[in-house]
């Protein structure tokens, strides 16, 4: 892997917080050309007042020099530093990337700004873009168009780390863990809209979200599948997180009695979760997953496909991989707890571990009890209450955020032992304060329950746990003056 990358293009185009996430990515060390500019000279504006573009050229590439001798490093740029030749040619040295974004927008982001540039207007703003972009162009370009930032330091994380085989796993289902592009497939593609925006994937694009997760969308998705032309030696792929997973899945188990498919999951809670085990259902009349099947899959799993999700959605794989460490292996709770931190920074090397690990132990639990009757159930830990506070919120409290709450909650009450260490983890996510909806109704109908009982996994000590009948009424008696 390269170890100095440098990002260049026009003000505006997000090069300081995507060097800021990219070096948390690779575990480098970030220089912002600019910021290091006030530390040594004070501020730019003045510094361009007072002495001028061509004094404030020198300084900077005095800096970049600098900089560029060290290992492990992200150089953020500022825009006018390919003006020189001597810069440009200390850029070919290092891996540097132009950030290229249409100069429209670039204004739109910059006009309001205090920058020396931009008060001469939008015209010299325009010319100084054509200008440059000759010069921008001699790099290897990243479309940021309509991207976040995050959203850019994954496409770049991509670009840079070097493709390889982190595991093979075959327990229960075929489980490929690993960097690089996804092998070919000659049958019907569905990928999740967003991650098609992306990563720009091939095949059929489909708005993902639970909604998928419904009858009517299912009838959208058979309809696809018929207007393919696909037969049972087919194969379908389905590309996204784990609400497409479910219902591509669902979708072909049930198309022409079951098509051989494969799983590409996106999100972290995806991979960690939803697209290992074989259960793959949607929601009818208002709950979650209550109609569904068992199949097997292969899983195709790139841990950098999660980098391009937002820190909240990110959270929610974090939580799952935790859960699964409180109910089966310490090993992987105490990475997480020891690691929280580097993980939260979507550091690879961390997350391409954690994930490892989860997979790893799901496969293992799932081998035990591949149709969901008994010991499986201690996945269940935090999702009872959490299904109950998703379908109360119709859903507009995230999957993974409801487990964490759910997990806090019964932990609490049912194994005290372990809940200042989760609710500690728990607390370091940060998620952000909701008040949780009035959800008795929806834990009643929880689909466990058994008679007047329902089934709650216990955890004595992380990594141990086994399952315990409650009454629904003394469950409810102590959450429903959770605080």
């Amino acid at each position: 892997m390269d170890n100095k990358i440098a990002l260049v293009g026009m003000m505006g185009s997000g090069k300081s917080e995507v060097g800021k996430r990219l070096a948390n990515i690779l575990g480098f060390t970030q220089v912002d050309l600019d910021e290091e500019f006030e530390k040594k000279y004070g501020s730019i504006s003045n510094f361009f007042e007072n002495k001028g573009e061509r004094e404030f050229r020198e300084k900077e590439k005095k800096l970049l020099e600098e900089f560029c001798k060290h290992e492990n490093v992200v150089i953020s740029t500022g825009g006018g530093i390919i003006e020189k030749a001597e810069n440009r040619e200390i850029l070919k040295r290092m891996r540097t990337f132009y950030l290229e974004n249409s100069p429209e927008e670039l204004w739109e982001r910059v006009k309001d700004s205090s920058r020396p540039l931009i008060k001469k207007g939008r015209a010299y703003f325009m010319s100084l873009h054509e200008k440059r972009k000759k010069l921008y162009d001699l790099f290897e370009r990243i479309d940021v168009n309509k991207l976040l930032p995050y959203e850019v330091a994954a496409k770049l994380t991509n670009a840079i780390v070097a493709d390889k085989m982190i595991e093979k796993m075959n327990t229960f289902q075929k489980v490929r863990i690993f960097h690089g592009p996804l092998p070919s497939n000659d049958g019907v593609v569905v990928s999740a809209k967003n991650v098609d925006r992306i990563w720009k994937t091939s095949g059929i694009v489909v708005d993902d979200g639970e909604n998928l997760k419904s009858v009517g969308r299912m009838e959208k998705l058979w309809e696809i599948f018929l207007n393919s032309g696909i037969s049972r030696s087919s194969r379908i792929r389905a590309v996204g997180g784990g609400t497409l997973t479910d219902a591509v899945g669902f979708a072909s188990l049930t198309f022409m009695r079951g098509i051989p498919f494969e799983l590409v999951p996106t999100t972290l809670l995806g991979m960690v979760d939803a697209s290992i085990g074989g259960k793959f259902a949607i929601n009818f009349k208002g709950t979650k997953n209550l109609v569904g099947a068992f199949g097997k899959p292969d899983v195709l799993v790139n841990p950098m496909f999660s980098l391009s999700l937002s820190d909240e959605r990110f959270k929610e794989g974090i939580v799952e991989s935790l859960k699964i460490g409180v109910v089966y292996d310490k090993r992987l709770f105490e990475y997480i707890e020891d690691n929280v931190k580097k993980i939260l920074k979507k550091n690879l090397e961390s997350v391409d571990e954690m994930v490892k690990l989860a997979v790893k132990d799901k496969l293992e639990v799932v081998r035990r009890d591949p149709f969901d009757k008994n010991f499986r159930h201690i996945l269940n830990f935090g999702h009872t209450v959490a299904h109950a506070i998703e379908s109360a919120s119709q859903n507009t409290i995230s999957h993974g955020h409801a487990v964490a709450i759910g997990m806090i909650m019964e932990s609490q009450k049912f194994s005290p032992l372990i809940y200042e260490r989760v609710k500690n983890i728990v607390e370091m996510l940060n998620f952000k304060e909701i008040e949780i909806p009035n959800f008795e109704k929806w834990f009643i109908m929880d689909k466990k329950r058994e008679g007047s009982q329902i089934i709650i996994p216990i955890v004595k000590e992380i990594g141990k746990s086994h399952l315990k009948r409650v009454d629904i009424n003394t469950v409810l008696d102590t959450f429903r003056n959770y605080p």
